[in-house]
């Protein structure tokens, strides 16, 4: 079966006025727009099916509203919600979705509707506009990042480059896959932005005309744009950011790597393309865990602040009262005590934001000629990047986070046994146990093998 391919895009266009998503640390609301967010699909059919991959130049969806929207998606579109991918670029300049009313049993905020119909929209056109097309695969490298986690810490410079062609050889679209987060700008901006991602997108659509540019969001847990240091327990304000023109700059930066790595690829009419979805049942922390050591657990966090242990004191409060009653301590012993804290409100909210004790996590493979992009609702760490690709071992796999929801931080189990791990970030922001990742691998690994491009 020869290959037809579509891809569209949708101006998302939240109101002023309302609650940024990404920050604690950020006060005020949206004041005004920098550059425009945009939901973009890419649908693809031919040998081994078809499939539609939706970004949104936002921070987060939850698992509820992915799903939501992926039905969506299948009433307009037909095609399965197991072969549609909604991803995230994870912007930490965009507005809030309602995540934290949602997990509290509320409603999203009204703004929010318009832009997951804007997501269905450009799936809907993308299919629409699909026409024989011609496709290919590879890969650049960029270094825009630095492991926040560890000083000198894994970095994987990997850009995966899907280029998809019209039949007479122009440009369509161009997907780009790598591991960063985009918080260039900081707490500080109250300017809506797509961040690096949107920079390097508009360098990639200058430099091949006609081709729609598509981020989706890799391996991306513990690395910061070079901007940033390495996140620290015991130091406040790392999350204030610089401005535009280094954000642009460093955009600019990837986006001509990708471009140039697109412009290079040879492309073929008999690609396969292909999607599977499965999902692993998966314990999360403190899973089974009996009352007295959950209870064990919170007197250990209110000691940590100095606070009787029978204080009526909200777990929301918590985060709060960490950085007031630490504030001043030498950094060892505060980085320790806030730990402790974190410790003890990660495991006891885990079970919220996944829906349970043993949640059913989603695993999707979506393949694109030689590439094998493997979704995750998390965000994974480089390490979970680099395991997948042995996996395969195949240049050109690689994982999207934030894939079909989040459920937080998805270490690899080797992090949890670094030294120190249980004062980390990543770690103290996961949510399921530490081998989740393997369990998640291996499970795509099957996948991989039910799409031909697996096993012995």
């Amino acid at each position: 079966m020869t290959l037809v391919a579509g891809a569209a895009r949708t101006l998302l266009d939240p109101p002023l006025g309302v609650p940024m998503m990404g920050y604690g640390a950020r006060l005020g609301a949206a004041r005004e727009r920098h550059d425009p967010l945009f939901a973009r699909a890419l649908y693809c059919a031919g040998d081994g099916g078809e499939l539609l991959l939706v970004e949104l130049d936002l921070c987060l969806v939850a698992p509820a509203q992915a799903a939501a929207l992926r039905e969506e998606i299948e009433r307009r579109t037909g095609v399965p919600p197991a072969r549609v991918l909604v991803g995230c670029t994870h912007t930490h300049s965009g507005p809030d979705t309602g995540l934290g009313a949602l997990l509290g049993g509320g409603d999203a905020p009204a703004h929010v509707a318009p832009l997951l119909a804007a997501a269905a929209d450009a799936a809907a056109r993308a299919q629409a506009g699909a026409a024989p097309a011609r496709l290919g695969s590879g890969r650049t490298a960029a270094r825009i990042g630095r492991n926040r986690r560890v000083a000198g810490g894994p970095l994987d410079p990997t850009v995966l480059v899907v280029r998809v062609d019209r039949h007479d050889g122009s440009p369509l679209a161009v997907l780009y896959v790598h591991g960063c987060h985009p918080t260039v700008l900081g707490h500080d901006n109250l300017a809506y932005s797509a961040d690096w991602p949107g920079a390097a997108s508009r360098a990639v659509e200058a430099a091949l005309p006609g081709a729609l540019a598509i981020f989706a969001l890799g391996a991306h847990a513990d690395v910061d744009p070079r901007t940033r240091g390495v996140m620290d327990l015991a130091v406040e304000g790392q999350s204030l950011g610089v401005g535009f023109d280094e954000m642009e700059a460093l955009g600019r930066e990837l986006g001509e790597a990708v471009a140039g790595a697109a412009a290079g690829l040879a492309t073929r009419p008999d690609a396969r393309v292909g999607a599977l979805s499965a999902r692993v049942a998966i314990p999360v922390h403190g899973a089974g865990a009996p009352p007295e050591a959950r209870a064990a657990a919170r007197r250990d966090a209110l000691a940590a602040l100095d606070l009787a242990p029978d204080a009526d004191v909200r777990s929301a409060d918590l985060f709060r009262l960490g950085a007031e009653r630490t504030r001043g301590l030498p950094a060892e012993e505060r980085r320790e005590r806030l730990a402790r804290v974190r410790r003890y409100l990660r495991d006891r909210s885990a079970p919220r934001f996944a829906g349970g004790q043993r949640p059913e996590v989603e695993v999707q493979l979506l393949r694109l000629g030689d590439a094998l992009l493997l979704g995750l609702p998390l965000e994974p760490t480089v390490d979970v990047g680099l395991a997948w690709r042995g996996r395969m071992a195949s240049p050109l796999a690689c994982v999207v986070g934030i894939a079909n929801g989040w459920l937080r931080y998805l270490p690899h189990p080797a992090n949890f046994e670094e030294p120190g791990a249980e004062r980390f970030y990543e770690v103290l922001m996961s949510t399921l146990v530490p081998d989740a990742a393997e369990r998640l691998l291996e499970c795509g690994e099957r996948l991989a093998v039910e799409l031909g491009v697996g096993g012995p």
